[in-house]
């Protein structure tokens, strides 16, 4: 048996003092101490998380949106202005020409089949009507984007 007359100092004082209270040398952490460990790992897992998402999928779906929006953006301009307007798309490039004006697709994305449209007054294309654009990303994934020979519809697959 472990009898008061067997204990040091220390656990004497322990002893008197309640059976529940703890020994000044064994701390644990505070409360304070958890939350602001936990407030700390959770800034580093948003900031480091995502710089090992693959977000190849969203620069795809985003590079054909701005493609789509760009050349339907021509063909409006071509019928407000009255006057043909061009875009071109370069095979193996990673950016267009918007009536001489550059835009680069998003990191990762590259026009992987080009094609150059023209679109006459009336919204027409008068160059490049029932072609296809293709962008790809580094991981193979591909959007078709399609403009109609007659009517100039512009849409993406």
């Amino acid at each position: 048996m472990h009898g008061p007359e067997n204990m040091t100092a220390l656990e004497k004082k322990i002893f008197t003092q309640g059976s529940l209270q703890v020994a000044a040398n064994c701390r644990g952490f505070t409360l304070i101490e958890l939350i602001m460990m936990i407030v700390l790992i959770s800034i580093l897992a948003v900031s480091v998380v995502p710089k090992f998402m693959d977000t190849s999928a969203i620069s795809l779906q985003g590079g054909a949106a701005m493609a789509v929006a760009d050349i339907r953006y021509t063909q409006e301009l071509a019928m407000s202005t009255h006057t043909p307007k061009t875009i071109i798309f370069t095979t193996n490039d990673t950016s267009y020409t918007v009536v001489s004006q550059t835009v680069d697709l998003p990191s990762r994305v590259a026009i992987s089949s080009g094609a150059t449209f023209t679109f006459n007054s009336l919204g027409e294309p008068t160059a490049g009507g029932g072609s296809s654009v293709q962008i790809t990303t580094v991981g193979g994934s591909t959007k078709t984007i399609t403009v109609e020979s007659y009517t100039g519809r512009v849409s993406s697959s």
